[in-house]
């Protein structure tokens, strides 16, 4: 009976201090109250999302990284084909080789910048002035302050 009891008492405890905690869209949304709230103007976070930010997006270096892949295969394929090919066969298909060339170059640049955590996005904030705006906020990765 007593490990009920004290079974019980530790839930509750554990509720209470889970309600009480904020999350990190809470918190977005204190620091825009904190820093337009004063302004008269009405400010509805209903619709708002908290998004993060990065230097380059995930999706985008997965990208680039498989049609960079893509490229190496298709290159290996022309230089194969190449011997094989007349002069101004050869000629044409080198003009080509040279474009995916340097396009794979371009995307290996881009594959050196990893991606990196770089804050907060709050977006989708409704700002009831004469004309309704749905603005966005940056925010530090703390989420701490505004980013301008």
């Amino acid at each position: 009976m007593r490990k009920i009891y004290i079974y019980c008492l530790f839930l509750i405890v554990v509720t209470i201090i889970s309600c009480g905690k904020k999350t990190d869209k809470d918190r977005a949304i204190e620091l825009v109250e904190s820093k337009y709230g004063n302004s008269g103007q009405k400010i509805d976070f209903e619709s708002a999302k908290l998004d993060s930010l990065y230097n380059v997006s995930p999706k985008a270096y997965n990208d680039s990284l498989k049609k960079g892949n893509e490229l190496d295969v298709t290159l290996a394929k022309l230089e194969s084909e190449i011997e094989h090919l007349s002069q101004t066969e050869s000629d044409s298909v080198g003009l080509i080789s040279a474009r995916l060339t340097k396009e794979r170059y371009r995307l290996l640049e881009l594959a050196k910048i990893k991606p990196a955590f770089t804050g907060w996005k709050l977006s989708g904030v409704k700002v009831e002035t004469p004309k309704p705006a749905f603005k966005s906020f940056n925010f530090d990765k703390g989420i701490t302050k505004i980013v301008e």
